[in-house]
């Protein structure tokens, strides 16, 4: 059966970025979604959130600091916390800048410290410049001074992440060439979703599949004309499915 024949499922959205998609972090309780994408011709580092459920853009592919020198350090409720490197080939931090999601303004930057750890109660920090290192917590908000916490809760989340499946068959109906690798494969709710690699004539391409019973409910092409293998493909977060395609863009469906 077609793509063209089956049921469709709902598209949550799907966001296009002008670089490679970096890296991303999940903050469950706001549904918010940040994003690190990296422009290799102009040598930036950008930085989008958005709302997971919605699609709703709270800012897209904004620069905060020099060319390829940050990375996405922490997703809050209300704030995105930036880590900024000593040098670019380096991963000696040099210091944080905290965003506020709604505005994409800068709410505050503190140089010459370092994350030892983040939390939602807050963030511990050391000075770079002091040994032996001493250690304090600060307010994702505002940096001020919080008291050392009796107990640290660790952040979790509900991600669900598919299995690789070296000994995965094939149902009759899924058409498909040579494959290349395991299968990742992941079963929900009656829904078996696979992704795997395929020979298309001398090239490999990455295909996500979603199919019922009989049905193909969705497919489609991650990325073609490779060379190599890739790796982590999909997940799914409280029945809403993620993935990534050619690498410049987050597409999401219901499930």
């Amino acid at each position: 059966m077609s793509i063209n024949e089956s049921i469709k499922l709902k598209q949550a959205f799907a966001e296009k970025f002008s670089g490679l998609i970096w890296q991303m972090q999940i903050q469950e309780e706001t549904g918010s979604l940040a994003i690190e994408s990296r422009n290799i011709d102009t040598k930036k580092v950008l930085f989008s959130v958005l709302n997971y459920e919605t699609g709703k853009i709270f800012f897209k592919e904004k620069a905060f600091a020099e060319p390829m020198n940050a990375n996405l350090a922490y997703l809050s409720e209300g704030t995105l916390l930036l880590k900024l490197n000593e040098h670019v080939e380096s991963p000696e931090s040099s210091g944080l800048i905290s965003i506020e999601l709604k505005s994409a303004k800068i709410l505050w930057e503190k140089y010459n410290v370092s994350i030892q750890q983040v939390t939602n109660y807050g963030i511990q920090i050391f000075d770079t410049k002091i040994s032996p290192r001493r250690f304090s917590w600060i307010n994702h908000l505002n940096t001020s001074t919080l008291s050392e916490p009796s107990q640290i809760s660790l952040n979790s989340n509900s991600i669900i992440f598919p299995e690789i499946n070296n000994e995965y068959s094939f149902p009759n109906f899924i058409e498909h060439g040579s494959i290349e690798g395991g299968v990742a494969d992941l079963n929900i709710d009656g829904l078996r979703i696979i992704c795997f690699h395929e020979k298309i004539e001398s090239k490999l391409q990455q295909k996500l599949l979603i199919y019922q019973n009989n049905k193909i409910l969705h497919e489609d092409i991650l990325i073609s004309n490779i060379q190599k293998l890739q790796p982590e493909s999909f997940f799914i977060l409280k029945k809403q499915l993620f993935y990534i395609r050619n690498k410049d863009e987050i597409v999401s469906y219901f499930v």
